[in-house]
């Protein structure tokens, strides 16, 4: 969460919190929220991203990593002073196998109050009217750690969680979803490099590029979308050339001639019912 001028997704530094910007909210006078996709990847360590990022827009930054809804991180910076990282709605283990795991909810590796009054300090760098009361009762809430963070950045103070605004690329339709399973390959034979001691063959390089270039044009509305989706076709022929299998580009090249024909590479169906669910589930707390 930052302050842009134009979009967030699009601010330098933004990128070091990882390169998927799935979902892109206005919170009001010019705040904003950025969802990112992680994937297979770790979770950013958040004080220098949030630190990047505040110095590329002069204002503060708020930044949460979710692990799979159990528990987030939480990270802050304005200017150079960084706070957290906070851990919250943590799960205590259990005193032995006959006992499951219990959620903690509030902070679990520093003390409540220190971590409200250094949100209530980071709202007044940042010029919102955050509260005390309410910044505690949305850290201690007994709600997934999604939630938790929307039930947060109300209580930051941001005039609104708007709707998710759409999409130039529609990333989870073919043939531009594929670019995810191409991605996790680079990331197997990356691993497989640290043992062998190889070089980084052609094909990871235009799967590599090419993943990036989907989702830098997410929110570029002068995107040439049947450009993109060429790229993305030769890239996967060219990961299928390196397994030994052929014939599947001209496969793809006919059905992607049939959605261009039918005016169908750019669903606007499937792009409102991601939005729709991402929707609901921020208000969901509210």
């Amino acid at each position: 969460m930052g302050w842009s001028a134009g979009l967030l997704a699009h601010e330098d530094g933004i990128n070091d919190f990882g390169p998927r910007h799935r979902y892109l909210r206005p919170l009001g006078d010019g705040w904003q929220m950025v969802e990112i996709g992680l994937g297979w990847s770790e979770p950013p360590e958040l004080g220098e991203p949030c630190r990047r990022l505040a110095k590329s827009t002069g204002r503060p930054v708020f930044a949460a990593a979710v692990h799979d809804s159990d528990y987030a991180v939480l990270g802050t910076a304005a200017g150079d002073e960084v706070g957290g990282p906070t851990i919250v709605n943590d799960y205590e283990s259990p005193c032995c196998d006959e006992h499951e795991r219990t959620r903690r909810p509030g902070p679990t590796n520093r003390p409540l109050g220190e971590v409200v009054a250094e949100l209530v300090h980071w709202c007044g760098a940042a010029g919102l009217p955050g509260d005390a009361r309410a910044i505690e009762a949305a850290l201690m809430a007994d709600v997934t750690a999604d939630d938790l963070v929307f039930g947060l950045v109300r209580a930051l103070g941001v005039p609104t969680i708007g709707r998710t605004l759409p999409r130039s690329v529609p990333v989870d339709q073919w043939p531009f979803s594929s670019v995810g399973h191409l991605f996790l390959q680079t990331q197997i034979a990356a691993v497989n490099r640290e043992a062998d001691g190889s070089r980084m063959k052609p094909w990871e390089t235009a799967a590599v590029d090419v993943h990036a270039e989907v989702w830098a044009a997410a929110y570029r509305p002068d995107v040439d979308l049947e450009s993109l989706a060429r790229r993305i076709i030769e890239a996967q022929a060219a990961y299928d050339r390196a397994r030994g299998k052929t014939g599947q580009r001209d496969v793809d090249l006919r059905e992607l001639t049939d959605l261009l024909t039918a005016d169908r590479l750019m669903s606007h169906a499937a792009e409102d019912s991601a939005r729709a669910s991402a929707d609901r589930r921020a208000i969901s707390g509210s």
